[in-house]
């Protein structure tokens, strides 16, 4: 007669199928929850602001053309002047993926301070409905080609919803710095 032999637990292969369920759910589950930080979106917004900046002012440099920067409420977008007709010159958007706002989900306050003097932001709709042959629209801060960024300026980016602030501005030993505000 034969022995039957009754199996006491799980065989390997079966522990590591729940294990491999187990981290594929985790997985899914982590992935969907949105943990909002608003203090690493303003700070992320600011550097990369930062950044986009210094990337505008070695392309002015690099190709002896002049770049812009000009500033809404919640965005901005740069520019670049363009020689036309009869020697005279014109500011037009740059149309270049890497030098764009990156919208938030979130919302985002932007203040701008130019020569120590705040300015009032319009939107980019209002500001091209306003806008004449005779007063274009401009660059708040511009990017010269001989390495020059004028005029001073101070750019703070806030949490409409908390005191969240980051700034960027012109800086005595760096042209441009960034920094934490509170």
């Amino acid at each position: 007669m034969r022995k039957r032999y009754q199996s006491a637990g799980f065989t390997l292969i079966e522990i590591l199928v729940v294990i491999t369920i187990i981290a594929i759910l985790v997985g899914a589950v982590v992935l969907k929850i949105s943990v909002k930080n608003p203090a690493r979106d303003i700070k992320d917004t600011a550097v990369r602001t930062y950044l986009l900046m210094g990337l505008a002012s070695d392309q002015a440099v690099y190709t002896r053309q002049q770049f812009g920067i000009r500033f809404h409420p919640e965005s901005y977008e740069f520019y670049f002047l363009e020689p036309g007709e009869k020697g005279e010159q014109t500011w037009q958007v740059l149309e270049d993926d890497k030098l764009k706002f990156k919208p938030l989900a979130e919302k985002l306050d932007i203040a701008v301070d130019i020569s120590g003097l705040p300015i009032v932001l319009e939107t980019l709709t209002d500001e091209l409905a306003d806008a004449t042959d005779e007063d274009p629209i401009k660059p708040h801060v511009m990017f010269l080609s001989n390495g020059e960024i004028m005029p001073d300026f101070r750019v703070v980016f806030a949490d409409p919803d908390s005191d969240i602030q980051h700034q960027v501005m012109t800086g005595e030993e760096e042209p441009i710095v960034v920094e934490q505000l509170n």
